[in-house]
């Protein structure tokens, strides 16, 4: 909400109405020189309408810059809800199977890594409070941003994780592994680990219910998300090591039983999306398991504007100047 601290200096734009009132009575007159330069010789001047044109133009942006100067002196200030925690907030670690079998399109219109993107980006607007880590599997696991409050670095490196960027495997042990190794650093309580995958374990010198016990004994909460479903779909995406583009129709097995038996391992819960419609269920379910961490107080603070209003007047004015002094001759 924007409101204003001296608006007494609105007042100054009375002064418009006035200039143009005593402009039309006479009282105010612009010096001209007038010449009948049609009685020379039979000499008629030209007629430029672009001139015209700029020549109001640039009239009408001295006015504005007028109004916005007047604005600037009445000091306008926006003022906004800054919401303060008392505690670091929990910790909440998404795995995510970068596999190229996520590049299948079999989620509505979507591949299957990109709605957990597009999900994960609303899920994480409800909790400003809190951390958020990201862990990529493929071949091998990575972190890739560990537990942070700075929620536009996790999104942009999450918006740039694509299939096939760590190999075409699906390494789940190694990647909730690495989930854990991290979130045991972190001092936040309580954290948890939600993994996306679409696919078996396959490599790794982790098997997955070893790092589901490890969960457990942490007391980390654990969920995992299978994208998906067995049969045929479109698929493409960039291969790096081969670095070209691949494309043509995937056949996928959804084996189910095994991610529900390492949920259990971990004390968590599996959950099926087979549509982009049961995945938005999912996360709704999610936000009621997770709540998002309450804000001690909130503050109101007050952002400046009239230094931008004045950054505009004088963008206005050097225009409105070179439109007289450059643009009208280039015309005439």
């Amino acid at each position: 909400m924007i409101h204003f601290q001296r608006p007494v200096f609105f007042l100054l734009l009375l002064l418009v109405p006035a200039f143009v009132l005593l402009r039309r009575a006479g009282v105010l007159r612009a010096v001209s020189l007038p010449l009948p330069l049609g009685n020379w010789n039979g000499f008629i001047p030209k007629k430029y309408p672009r001139v015209y044109i700029l020549h109001r133009l640039s009239q009408y942006m001295l006015a504005a810059a007028f109004i916005l100067t007047v604005t600037a002196l009445a000091e306008p200030v926006r003022q906004t809800a800054e919401a303060l925690y008392a505690t670091p907030g929990q910790a909440l670690m998404f795995v995510i199977d970068s596999s190229p079998s996520m590049a299948a399109q079999d989620m509505g219109m979507q591949t299957r890594l990109g709605a957990a993107k597009e999900m994960i980006h609303a899920f994480t607007e409800q909790y400003a409070g809190d951390s958020f880590g990201l862990t990529a599997l493929g071949s091998s696991a990575a972190v890739l941003i560990p537990p942070t409050i700075d929620l536009q670095t996790f999104l942009t490196r999450l918006d740039q994780l694509h299939a096939g960027e760590f190999g075409d495997g699906t390494a789940i042990g190694m990647g909730l592994a690495s989930a854990v190794l991290h979130l045991t650093q972190y001092s936040a309580i309580p954290s948890c680990i939600i993994l996306f995958t679409d696919g078996d374990n396959n490599t790794g010198e982790i098997h997955p219910r070893a790092a589901a016990e490890i969960i457990k004994h942490k007391k980390i909460g654990f969920y995992i998300i299978g994208l998906g479903k067995s049969g045929y779909a479109p698929i493409k995406y960039f291969d790096p090591i081969q670095q070209k583009e691949i494309s043509g129709t995937l056949h996928t097995v959804f084996n189910e039983a095994e991610l529900q038996k390492t949920a259990r391992y971990g004390n968590g819960r599996y959950f099926s999306a087979k549509s982009p419609e049961v995945l938005a269920e999912i996360f709704q379910h999610l936000s009621q398991k997770i709540p998002a961490t309450q804000p001690a107080r909130t503050v109101n603070k007050l952002h400046y504007l009239d230094r931008t209003l004045l950054l505009i007047v004088l963008g206005l004015g050097a225009a409105a100047w070179l439109i007289r002094k450059i643009g009208m001759q280039a015309v005439s």
